[in-house]
């Protein structure tokens, strides 16, 4: 019977990318607002022209624009597990579904530090086709590094290292038990 062993949730909400977004997006409100107080009330007119109603759609659509931005980020989350047969995950809306990776197609793992900028270039779903490598991190730069045997990598982030091993070594473990390695 299978059974869980570790269980990590994160989300860009653990992570400095709202905070920055969000003093982006008061930045540009308080632009525009500027802009607005300047062109509407005081009469000024801007070096480029614009008319009043291209400056009042443009805030808006941009604030609309950058609040979906914000949100969309905001509400993402990955989630990995480590149970007795391998290991699950999911990163909506990229990876809807928990998908499953069994512990027959895994050929090494281990945790460890990694350069997510250098290596992936960023956080996210980053995918590096030609070197058959996919990571999937929220932030930090501390990972589960999966090889599976047809070569291919895939890259888990994690907030928590020691728990992460502990889950690892309980997984392997098992399996060599499993089949009498």
């Amino acid at each position: 019977m299978e059974r869980i062993i570790f269980s990590e949730e994160q989300s860009f909400r653990q992570s400095f990318v709202p905070w920055l977004m969000l003093a982006v997006l008061v930045a540009v409100i308080a632009g525009f607002g500027v802009a607005m107080y300047q062109q509407l009330y005081l009469g000024q007119t801007p070096d480029d022209g614009s008319s009043d109603q291209e400056l009042i759609w443009g805030s808006i659509i941009s604030i609309v624009v950058m609040s979906g931005t914000f949100l969309f980020i905001l509400n993402r989350k990955l989630i990995t597990e480590i149970w007795s047969d391998g290991i699950r995950y999911k990163f909506a809306p990229f990876v809807r579904k928990m998908k499953h990776i069994p512990l027959t197609e895994i050929a090494s793992v281990e945790v460890a530090k990694y350069k997510p900028l250098a290596e992936f270039g960023g956080w996210g779903v980053r995918k590096k086709l030609f070197a058959r490598k996919t990571a999937y991190n929220i932030s930090g730069n501390i990972g589960l590094r999966v090889t599976l045997k047809n070569g291919s990598q895939i890259m888990f982030g994690t907030r928590q290292e020691n728990e992460m091993k502990r889950a690892v070594d309980k997984m392997m473990l098992v399996d060599k038990n499993k089949y009498g390695m």
